[in-house]
């Protein structure tokens, strides 16, 4: 009997890696800037608290749509691990490991969004603060979440920076949107001091799309060009 080894073409992998791409961009626009800036008041606990309780669903749906987010994230992680590893394994390797503790990071850091449920609910023992005192808490867990996902920011830019590099490296896709990622990549860094990031945030989000954008257009429409990702996959077993 022949023992046959399926394998998945790299242009299915490119293509379901843009459409991962895809949600987790969607899914984090929608549960931060559709859901959470219909509820999130900045700076007004009592707003915030009384918002999250009049649309506790909605609350709770955002924190779904985070969770489909970082799901997504994990296994884009993995697929740009295996399109990149024929440029160079190690490096590859080491984009990927940053790109999971993004995600660990910023996967933990969604128990701070959730966790205002818990402390504007009615249990018993909540009764010994003050609404007042149960509402700033509400918005410090709200605030603690969102510091912890920039902190997951500058890890991913070093994963987004070094899968530019690798893009730029392979002769399989444009050397422009390894140039477009790995600026992106350094303005993610700018998370490593984070008021900084805060501060350029706006001007970080749109230089950061341009290239995700990009990059899922181009691997939707054109994918990566097989025979040359077959090659450099040879020589990189050859050299293993």
């Amino acid at each position: 009997m022949k023992t046959r080894t399926l394998e998945t073409s790299p242009q299915v992998l490119a293509r379901i890696a843009a459409l991962l791409y895809l949600v987790v961009i969607s899914a984090g626009i929608i549960a931060q800037m559709v859901i959470g800036g219909q509820i999130i008041v900045d700076g007004d606990a009592a707003a915030t608290a009384n918002n999250i309780l009049a649309q506790k669903d909605l609350f709770e749906l955002g924190f779904t749509f985070y969770l489909i987010e970082m799901t997504c994230q994990i296994a884009q992680a993995v697929l740009f691990y295996i399109l990149l590893k024929p440029v160079n394994r190690n490096v590859a390797l080491l984009a990927m490991v940053f790109f999971l503790v993004g995600c660990t990071i910023k996967t933990l850091s969604r128990l701070f969004y959730i966790a205002p449920l818990l402390v504007l609910g009615s249990s018993p023992y909540l009764t010994i603060f003050s609404a007042e005192q149960l509402q700033a808490l509400a918005l410090l867990l709200l605030n603690v979440n969102n510091q912890a996902a920039g902190m997951a920011l500058a890890f991913f830019g070093v994963s987004t920076f070094l899968n530019g590099y690798l893009i730029f490296r392979s002769a399989f896709l444009p050397r422009i949107l390894g140039v477009l990622s790995m600026l992106g990549g350094l303005g993610w860094l700018t998370f490593l001091y984070p008021s900084l990031g805060n501060q350029l945030f706006m001007y970080l989000i749109l230089l950061g799309l341009i290239g995700s954008v990009s990059l899922i257009v181009w691997l939707l429409a054109k994918g990566v060009n097989v025979e040359k990702w077959n090659e450099a996959s040879r020589l990189q077993s050859a050299a293993a």
